[in-house]
């Protein structure tokens, strides 16, 4: 989905990153449904057994389910208190028995179809801004997320620790609060409504913009709220040309980026590449 009022957010969301260092923004009606019905079929889904979600898991758990314990922020021997839901691209073959839940699956790439248009349009006019460059294409290298945080009656102060996701931007929506942002080097509680999305940079826009854009550190506060749901787009850059940052000059001796991308270490606890 590509339309004149995506790119206008866009524009908006681009001077946001560069002046602010983060983006908030405003969703129109069909956008609000769109992430509407991926929230219902969150609900629908999270609300089974462990035992009838782990059917949607692979053996590694790198794609589709993901149970509690298995994903963390920084450091294995302290896990994220969620579980969650992974769609890379639109490899519904990744995911084993996924044509059992095409509500999920079909709600989840509409959302992305809609994401996919706006982080085109605002990557794009950060990379004009900065150097005229042409942003890197991204889609087949980004995923989908949904975060399921139940109660858990853990006593952690945090349900995720401090990190930056290490991938070019991360686009997040959540049902309720929690979300803390490190805007100026102390956490600031930022709750996103109905109808907003966040774009959060990482690291890789950090390279790619020479250090004008710095990776967004944050956290999820533990609320002890009975259920919170947070549904995220990691965009990551293609690696299959090189990728230059944007404030460079053309000229033989750039720097390509691809290596230091892949061996990012915020990507730790996230998903594998899929082999297209």
């Amino acid at each position: 989905m590509h339309t004149a009022a995506i790119h206008t957010a866009a524009v908006q969301a681009a001077g946001d990153l560069l002046r602010d260092g983060y983006a908030r923004i405003t969703l129109r009606d069909g956008e609000e449904r769109l992430l509407h019905r991926v929230l219902g079929e969150s609900r629908v889904f999270f609300g089974r057994t462990v035992e009838e979600k782990s059917r949607y898991a692979t053996a590694d758990f790198n794609f589709g389910y993901r149970p509690l314990g298995r994903e963390f922020s920084i450091s294995a021997d302290r896990p994220d208190l969620n579980d969650c839901f992974t769609l890379w691209h639109d490899r519904l073959d990744l995911i084993p028995n996924a044509a059992e839940i095409p509500d999920l699956t079909d709600a989840m790439l509409a959302w992305r179809g809609h994401l996919a248009g706006l982080v085109a349009d605002t990557v794009g006019e950060v990379a004009a801004r900065l150097g005229g460059q042409k942003a890197p294409t991204f889609e087949t290298a980004s995923y989908l997320q949904l975060n399921n945080y139940a109660a858990t009656g853990s006593d952690r102060d945090l349900l995720q620790d401090k990190h930056e996701d290490g991938h070019m931007v991360t686009v997040i929506h959540a049902t309720a609060p929690g979300l803390e942002l490190f805007l100026d080097g102390d956490p600031r509680p930022v709750v996103t409504g109905p109808d907003e999305v966040i774009l959060m940079p990482g690291s890789v826009l950090t390279d790619l913009t020479g250090g004008r854009i710095p990776a967004l550190y944050h956290q999820v506060r533990n609320l002890r709220l009975p259920e919170r749901t947070a549904l995220m787009y990691f965009v990551n850059p293609d690696l299959a040309e090189p990728v230059h940052a944007w404030t460079e000059q053309p000229g033989a001796d750039r720097v390509d980026l691809r290596e230091r991308i892949r061996n990012n270490p915020g990507m730790f606890g996230l998903p594998m590449v899929p082999a297209l």
